[in-house]
């Protein structure tokens, strides 16, 4: 079985639980021993490592057991930069916290995605703007991106509004609406809303302060209507 972890805690002396997410949903297993520098399992120990595994059958312990695991990919496995290891937590925090754990299956090609583009040097704040646009997908938010979401005009946006729900155009501006992102950054926000991988065409367009209003704006939006605080997002946004 194919897993990414997630997180990992201490268990007794020496042996470890992990939670990882399958294709199939959450998972948690122990690896005996892997507390110890000299395990053959301690490379377990960073999140977001992919590994395959197999288990025990033996039914005496409270939680799986592995019998056998390998490496698969690390986050690890590549010259590391600030910026890189920030990413990789911001990612590890989003796979984490923004979707219900009955969800969270539908990430694991997203999140296995997205690793591939951050050891691939794709730039890091795109690669953590589309992932987190996917999530709040997922997690139900149905956004208009392509036209007025009130008149369904496709001429002159000048808003985007989580509270309406998307786009807004001249015409159906009201005192409420707030119009906080140029042309450019609207044109972001559509972006990372459709695209489809991480390929990332036509980046150039988009400058840093670009990414950090709009990583600043979904990071809001995550707290104020998905209930959940990305703390790690702030290292990056701080990131000259």
């Amino acid at each position: 079985m194919k897993v990414i972890i997630l997180s990992k805690s201490n268990y007794k002396e020496k042996d470890c639980i992990y939670n990882a997410l399958s294709q199939e949903g959450l998972i948690s297993f122990m690896a005996k021993g892997a507390q110890d520098p000299k395990s053959k399992y301690v490379w377990l120990n960073n999140p977001l490592t992919i590994v395959d595994v197999d288990f025990l059958s033996d039914g005496r312990y409270k939680h799986k057991v592995i019998n056998s695991a390998v490496l698969v990919s690390s986050p690890m496995q590549k010259s590391t930069n600030y910026e890189y290891l920030v990413a990789i937590n911001v990612l590890t925090e989003l796979s984490k916290n923004v979707l219900a754990d009955e969800e969270k299956h539908l990430i694991f090609n997203e999140v296995e995605a997205a690793l591939n583009a951050l050891r691939n040097d794709k730039d890091h704040y795109m690669v953590i703007l589309v992932y987190l646009a996917k999530l709040i997908k997922l997690g139900g938010a149905e956004l208009e991106v392509d036209k007025c979401v009130f008149c369904g005009s496709k001429q002159d946006i000048v808003a985007f509004s989580f509270e309406d729900g998307g786009f807004v155009c001249r015409n159906c501006l009201n005192k409420e609406t707030v119009r906080d992102l140029n042309g450019t950054q609207l044109h972001l926000i559509r972006y990372i809303f459709k695209a489809n991988d991480y390929s990332l065409p036509e980046i150039d367009k988009y400058s840093l302060d670009d990414k950090k209003i709009i990583l600043l704006k979904l990071r809001d939006f995550v707290d104020e209507y998905m209930g959940v605080k990305l703390n790690s997002l702030d290292a990056l946004i701080q990131i000259q």
